[in-house]
C-alpha cells in the first residue's frame, strides 16, 4: 500500500513561493520545521511573536566558546523572554541518537536531510544567524561569540553589519548527485507518498497526473515538505515501535525532492522518456477493500454554505437477523470536502435506553471510523468484533462548511467473517476529561492512563484531540518497572485523524499502565484556535477539547465462542470514546 498522501487542500492558504538557495544577511529565510534532539517540534513561523530567533550551527565536537552557550542571554538581556535560542545540527556523522544525551539546556534542531542548513547557507560550526521571525528576514550572520554585542543592538532597532563566519569545523554536506531523474528518482517518491490522494476523484485538490502538474505546484510542495506539514500524520521515527504505513519522507527522499525542485523541477533529459505519472491507473472499484458483504446508505445530510456545525448523531439500523463477526469496515464519504470525520458506535439490544442518543448518550463501543487520509479499519490476525442480532450503529458525524450548499450521502461497507475468527479485538482509551486549558497557554500538559488488568496484545494507537491539540505520545510502564515510549506524534493536526498500527503487536502483561501524555496550545500562535482568550474545557464540539489516547487491543483468553455464547450485560460506554 502507498503511504499517506502528501499536500492537502487544507494547506492552499499557506502557499509560499520560497526561493531556493542560500540566504545572505538582509534576505528572507524560508519557513522550516525540524524536531530537536529530544523529539520536540519547532517551526520558525511559530515564533513570529518573538523579537528574534537565534540559530547557531552545532556540533558535538565543538567547544563551548564556539557555540556560545545560551547562559549569556540571562546576563545580556536581563532575563528577556522574547528571544528564542536554537542550535541546528546538520553534521552527517552526528545522529539523533548520539545527540539525545546532550546536556545542553537549549534545543538542538536535527537537520538530517541538511536541506534547512543548505537553504540558510550555513557553512561552519559556530556560524550564527539572527532572524526576525515576523518578517522571516535575516538580521545578522556571523559568529556566536559576537552575540553578546550584536543581539542587544538588533533588539533595540540598531542596524548591525555582518560578522566573520569564523574558523569552526566545516559542515560536510552530502555531495549532490550529478543528475536527479524525474522518472527514476522523483516519480517513485510521489507514487509512494502522494498520488493515493492526489489523483482523479481523490481527496486532494489537484491531481499529480503528469510532470507538468507537479512542476506547476512544486513551489508549494517545497514549502510543505520543508515545514513538515506534509505528509500528514508524521511521527518521530527515532522513538517507538515500528509502524505500518508510516507517513513521512526519509532524509534521502527529502533531499532529492528539494534539490530537484530547486533545480527547476526538470523532466528527464531523454526527450522520449515516458511520464510515469501519466500512465498510472487506479482501481475502478468504489470500496478500497472490494465489494463489502453489507452496504448501508446513511441518511442524506444537508450541509449549509457557511457556519460552524455541531456534531450530528445519526442512527443506522443494521437490520441484522443473526450475530455477525466484523473483519473490516470502510466509509465512503458522499462529499469528502465537508465530511471531517465519522465514528461508528455499535449498540446492541441489551444496551441501555437510547434516550438522549441525539446528544451522544447511551451509545456503545466504537467499531470503526473515517477521517481524511485514514485507511479502512481492518482487524488483523484472524480477529474480529462481534455485532449482535438487532444491533444498530450510532454515527457521530462531524461536518465543516465549504462555502457552498451541499448534501452528503455517505455509505458504509461492512466485511464479515464467514465463520467466527480465532480472536476477539477490543478497544480502550488512556484519556482525561477533567481539565481546563487556560487562555493563551502555549503548552498546557495533560495525561491519561489506561490500566491493563489482563494480559493483552496492543495492535494500534489513535491520538485524538481537537484544534488546540499540540502533541501526544504513548508510554508503556510494565509491571517490572520498565518503561518504553511506543509512539510520539510531535505535531498533532486535528484535520487528520490517524490510527497508528504496530507492525507487530506488543504483549502487555497484566498490570501494565499505558500513559498518554500530550499538550494543548490555546495561544494565538495556533492558527486553528477558535478563541485564545477563552479557557477551554472538555466537550463534544470543536470549540471544546478532548484528550484521548485510544488503543486497539486483543485480550488473551477472550474467545469468540465464549463471547458469542455469553448474554451481553447492559452497558453505557458514552464516556469511552467521544
Amino acid at each position: 500500500m502507498m503511504k499517506s498522501a502528501v499536500f492537502s487542500s487544507l494547506l492552499l492558504v499557506s502557499l509560499s513561493l520560497a526561493a531556493s538557495g542560500a540566504y545572505a544577511s538582509g534576505e528572507r529565510a524560508g519557513d522550516f520545521a525540524l524536531l530537536d534532539h529530544r523529539g520536540t517540534f519547532h517551526q520558525l513561523s511559530y515564533y513570529g511573536d518573538q523579537a528574534a530567533v537565534v540559530l547557531v550551527a552545532h556540533s558535538q565536537k565543538a567547544d563551548a566558546a564556539q557555540l556560545a552557550p545560551p547562559d549569556f542571554l540571562l546576563d545580556v538581556l536581563n532575563g528577556a523572554s522574547d528571544v528564542v535560542f536554537l542550535y541546528i545540527n546538520a553534521m552527517a556523522d552526528e545522529t539523533r541518537l548520539s545527540l539525545a544525551d546532550d546536556p545542553s539546556a537549549a534545543a538542538i534542531l536535527v537537520d538530517e536531510s541538511q536541506m534547512v542548513a543548505t537553504s540558510l547557507g550555513l557553512t561552519r560550526v559556530g556560524e550564527t544567524i539572527i532572524i526576525d521571525p515576523e518578517t522571516m528576514s535575516i538580521k545578522y550572520r556571523g559568529q556566536a561569540s559576537e552575540l553578546s554585542v550584536v543581539l542587544p543592538k538588533i533588539l533595540s532597532g540598531e542596524p548591525v553589519a555582518g560578522g566573520a563566519i569564523g574558523t569552526g569545523t566545516a559542515i560536510a554536506y552530502s555531495a549532490p548527485p550529478q543528475h536527479i531523474s524525474y522518472s527514476r528518482d522523483i516519480a517513485p517518491i510521489l507514487v509512494e507518498n502522494c498520488v493515493s490522494c492526489h489523483r482523479a476523484e481523490g481527496i486532494a485538490p489537484w491531481s499529480m497526473s503528469s510532470h507538468a502538474m507537479v512542476k506547476g505546484w512544486s513551489p508549494m510542495m517545497r514549502e510543505v515538505v520543508q515545514t513538515r506539514r506534509m505528509p500528514p500524520g508524521q511521527v518521530d521515527m527515532h522513538v517507538g515501535k515500528p509502524l505500518l504505513e508510516v507517513a513521512g519522507l526519509t532524509a534521502d527522499e527529502h533531499r532529492k525532492l528539494i534539490r530537484w525542485i530547486d533545480a527547476g523541477a526538470p523532466f528527464d533529459d531523454d526527450a522520449g522518456a515516458v511520464d510515469p505519472l501519466a500512465k498510472l491507473e487506479f482501481p475502478s472499484r468504489r470500496f478500497a477493500l472490494g465489494e463489502p458483504d453489507l452496504v448501508y446508505r446513511v441518511t442524506a445530510q444537508q450541509i449549509p454554505e457557511t457556519g460552524v456545525l455541531d456534531y450530528r448523531y445519526v442512527p443506522l439500523n443494521l437490520k441484522l437477523d443473526r450475530d455477525v463477526w466484523v473483519r473490516a469496515i470502510e466509509f465512503l464519504p458522499g462529499d469528502p470536502e465537508v465530511l471531517h470525520h465519522v465514528i461508528a458506535y455499535v449498540s446492541s439490544p441489551a444496551d441501555k435506553s437510547v434516550r438522549g442518543r441525539q446528544t451522544g448518550a447511551g451509545r456503545g463501543e466504537s467499531v470503526g471510523g473515517f477521517a481524511p487520509g485514514r485507511q479502512p479499519d481492518q482487524f488483523r490476525d484472524n480477529s474480529g468484533r462481534l455485532v449482535r442480532k438487532g444491533s444498530s450503529l450510532l454515527l457521530q458525524m462531524h461536518y465543516t462548511t465549504a462555502g457552498r450548499v451541499t448534501v452528503d450521502k455517505t455509505e458504509i461497507g461492512i466485511y464479515l467473517h464467514d465463520r467466527p475468527p480465532a480472536y476477539v479485538m477490543s478497544g480502550g482509551v488512556a484519556g482525561e476529561r477533567r481539565f481546563m486549558v487556560p487562555p493563551h497557554a502555549r503548552e498546557h500538559k495533560l495525561e491519561g492512563v489506561q490500566e491493563i488488568k489482563r494480559d493483552a496484545w496492543l495492535y494500534g494507537m489513535n491520538p485524538h484531540m481537537h484544534s488546540r491539540g499540540k502533541y501526544m505520545n504513548y508510554t508503556a510502564v510494565f509491571p517490572d518497572g520498565r518503561s518504553e515510549m511506543l509512539l510520539s506524534v510531535p505535531k498533532y493536526d486535528f484535520n487528520w485523524q490517524f490510527s497508528y498500527d504496530l507492525q507487530e503487536p506488543l504483549f502487555l502483561p497484566a498490570g501494565t499502565r499505558l500513559i498518554a501524555r500530550g499538550a494543548m496550545d490555546n495561544s494565538a500562535r495556533n492558527a486553528g484556535n477558535p478563541d485564545p482568550s477563552m479557557p477551554v474545557h472538555f466537550g463534544l464540539q470543536t470549540k471544546h477539547e478532548m484528550f484521548f489516547g485510544f488503543t486497539t487491543l486483543r485480550y488473551v483468553g477472550d474467545k469468540p465462542h465464549d463471547l458469542a455464547a455469553t448474554k451481553p450485560a447492559p452497558h453505557n460506554l458514552a464516556a469511552t470514546r467521544q
